[in-house]
Order: structure tokens, then C-alpha cells, then sequence
């Protein structure tokens, strides 16, 4: 029998690392993974979105390989500002992101993140204006005993 390998929450890891990150340059934008009512003015939802399609060999011939201790999710975050900076937080979470591999993001270590882009949008619900970032991370999981 093969290895069991245990991914971790990753949506709650992103989660805590963006809050503790953004609080250390003081920024007030809350982290969020559902966006609570009353919706905050200046708010970053992070939310895990495999079905969004990679076009690489790996995703399209099932070829993992070596690789199997690795989890690749698609990462999606939504930064909203109702003052219409929304560019702008989204600006600061791409350059945190950038920054925070190879390392760890909080226990969690991360091999690599790919900045796949941005995407300029309004939230259909609120009308409210949006910046959508897409991001491939590459954690570890660990061996299950």
C-alpha cells in the first residue's frame, strides 16, 4: 500500500498568513473566507477553486510522478474597497504573495507560488468593484502515521 498523505486546510492557512501579514504593515483590510453581513468596506476573501482549468502537461495527462507529497490548490482572492483602492490591496497581496515562497506560511510550508493574474471585476451581488487574483501554490503535505 502506498503512502497516505495529509494536505493541510489550506484556505485557513492562506487565511491567517494574509491577516498577520496585512496587520503588520497596518493594513485595516479584513481576511475573510465567507464574507460576513454586514460586508466589510476594505475585505480580502480567500476561497480554494481547483475547477478553474491549468492548461500545463501535469493537470492534463494526470502526471504527478514524484511529486504526490505536493498539493497544488488554485487559490482565489477577491480584495474589495469601497473607496476604490480595490487595485491597490490587491497590488499588496500580490507583492506578500510573491514574497512568501519558498517559506512558510504560518506551519505550512510552500515550495513555490505561481502568480497566474488578475482580474479586474464587480461582484454581481453588490455591484461593488473587485480585483480577483488567481494564484497556484505548491504546499507540502505530510505523511500520514
Amino acid at each position: 500500500m502506498g503512502e497516505r498523505i495529509v494536505f493541510p486546510d489550506i484556505e485557513t492557512t492562506l487565511i491567517g498568513f494574509l491577516a498577520a501579514e496585512l496587520a503588520a504593515i497596518s493594513d485595516s483590510a479584513q481576511v475573510v473566507g465567507r464574507i460576513p453581513d454586514p460586508r466589510p468596506t476594505r475585505m480580502v476573501r480567500v476561497s480554494r477553486n481547483d475547477r478553474k482549468k491549468r492548461v500545463d502537461r501535469e493537470d492534463r495527462e494526470g502526471l504527478r510522478g514524484p511529486n504526490l507529497i505536493l498539493d497544488r490548490p488554485r487559490m482565489v482572492l477577491e480584495c474589495y474597497d469601497d473607496g476604490g483602492a480595490a487595485a491597490t490591496l490587491a497590488g499588496i497581496v500580490r507583492a506578500i504573495l510573491a514574497a512568501a515562497s519558498p517559506g512558510y506560511l504560518g506551519t505550512v510550508w510552500c515550495d513555490h507560488i505561481d502568480d497566474v493574474g488578475v482580474e479586474n471585476d464587480t461582484d454581481p451581488a453588490t455591484s461593488a468593484p473587485r480585483q480577483i487574483i488567481t494564484a497556484d501554490l505548491y504546499v507540502r503535505g505530510s505523511v500520514l502515521a
